[in-house]
């Protein structure tokens, strides 16, 4: 059989708030080393003999993150893009039905770590040895704490040595505590979510068990096998129920088997594990602790002082600070969502945004106006462009800049400036080989980034 990777990529991270935002969520953040989750979880397929081109699903506000990724790592793949959030059950299905029948797909979150490389690669290629086209196998990870940040499973004959491949008996939904140890005591093992199944058993299981996703997803996907970027219809894929797979099929379907993950494994899914992978404080050079003990802190810019604080996690990102006793971090969820409900921005967004050509920094904000700083890489451009609710005033801080406006082109240096007026057609480039910084300052009634009209754009957005 053919081995395809599917890496779903589509995920907010809220648990990971402040770092992790609906604009920036935790697969594209450099949280355990200097490369992201995502990165990691393409750089780990090189480790594998022999595999098809990877499936990557995410949301279509995360496009330029992955093609980034795919870029950096060498690696070439097919990417749908969601327009709605789907669900594992509609994701699922739509990667099946662009694989060929024969395909074995490997499903994967693109926000684990796991490790060693070679090794988890070499138990995926041990269990497609075993007779498994009309069998769904999901990884289980030998629990090593009562969390309630995971899934259980119950497996038949778990100390039957002899047998690779255990029957799955039932799906345990994220407990409490109490009965998370329950568990453990019973011989339960943690849901990976990561899974292995063909392309045909797939579709069969989720036209089964799934009805409506399955009518659904075979209106939303008319494309020809092996495309490269396949966006979703929005108005199609607003109709399904964004259910996952568990759910929908796998807690009815009865052909499950369990194989043992036993490399190393975490979802990286709380504040908690993150303390435990990293151990140490960042920036230790501006974290000062008296009479403080047993604390996970990490900061960027700012001081942290300290006195009489133990067992706690801090993150101070540039907007927002999160203060929380450890084994209280699976909470953090909830706090976001009480956030959310209060419509404050910093649930969702960060005071910068990473762009194809560079990124921006919202400085300052009003109701009459906003200031913002920008870093356009080297050799890039944005789109050509205009604005009907505000004007700009740019200033060149570093760098030199060639701004197109309104038909006539100007060459800025360090120092000198620029007026953009309300509808004016413009474009800003970075015509060297070294960062370009610019201030704007926005005046006007509105100041959003949907009051952007682009008339060209370099990155197809």
């Amino acid at each position: 059989m053919n081995l395809r990777p599917v890496i779903l990529c589509g995920g907010s991270g809220t648990r990971l708030w402040p770092e992790s935002r609906a604009s920036l969520p935790k697969q594209f953040i450099p949280l355990t080393s200097k490369k992201s989750l995502f990165e990691l979880s393409l750089i780990r397929l090189k480790s594998f003999k022999k595999i098809l081109n990877p499936i990557i699903l995410t949301s279509h506000k995360y496009e330029f993150h992955v093609k980034k990724a795919l870029n950096s790592t060498g690696i070439q793949a097919s990417i749908v893009l969601e327009t709605e959030p789907i669900g594992t059950t509609a994701a699922m299905y739509i990667s099946a039905k662009l694989s060929n029948p024969n395909d074995l797909l490997l499903v994967m979150p693109s926000d684990h770590l796991i490790g060693p490389n070679k090794k988890f690669c070499e138990i995926i290629e041990q269990t497609i040895k075993n007779k498994i086209h009309d069998k769904w196998i999901i990884f289980g990870v030998e629990p090593n704490m009562p969390s309630s940040g995971y899934g259980y499973l119950q497996i038949k004959n778990k100390n039957n040595i002899k047998k690779e491949l255990k029957e799955v008996i039932a799906f345990k939904e994220k407990p409490n505590k109490e009965k998370a140890q329950k568990y453990i005591d019973e011989g339960y093992y943690w849901n990976s979510g990561i899974f292995l199944c063909s392309a045909t058993q797939i579709k069969k299981s989720i036209e089964k068990f799934s009805s409506k996703t399955f009518l659904i997803c075979e209106n939303l996907l008319n494309k020809k096998e092996n495309e490269k970027k396949i966006i979703l219809n929005q108005s199609i894929s607003s109709k399904l129920d964004p259910i996952s797979i568990d759910y929908s099929v796998l807690e009815k379907e009865k052909n499950i088997l369990c194989r043992i993950l036993n490399c190393e494994w975490t979802d990286v899914g709380s504040w908690d594990s993150v303390s435990n992978i990293k151990k140490t404080n960042s920036n230790s050079k501006k974290i000062i602790q008296l009479n403080s003990s047993r604390n996970f802190i990490r900061n960027q810019n700012r001081t942290i002082a300290t006195i009489g604080i133990e067992d706690s996690i801090i993150i101070d990102t540039d907007d927002a600070t999160l203060i929380v006793k450890k084994s209280y971090a699976e909470k953090v969820k909830d706090l976001v969502e009480v956030l959310k409900n209060k419509n404050i921005n910093e649930a969702f967004e960060n005071i910068f945004e990473l762009r194809p050509w560079g990124k921006f920094e919202n400085l300052l904000e009003t109701k009459s106006y906003k200031i913002k700083k920008i870093t356009v890489n080297p050799l890039q451009r944005l789109s050509l462009q205009y604005h009907n609710y505000r004007s700009e005033h740019w200033v060149i801080i570093s760098g030199t800049a060639e701004v197109y406006l309104d038909g006539k082109t100007h060459k800025l240096k360090k120092g000198e400036s620029i007026d953009i007026p309300t509808k004016s057609k413009h474009y800003l480039k970075n015509p060297l080989k070294k960062s370009l910084i610019i201030i704007e300052i926005q005046l006007g009634s509105y100041f959003g980034e949907d009051d952007i009209v682009r008339l060209d754009d370099p990155y197809d957005r």
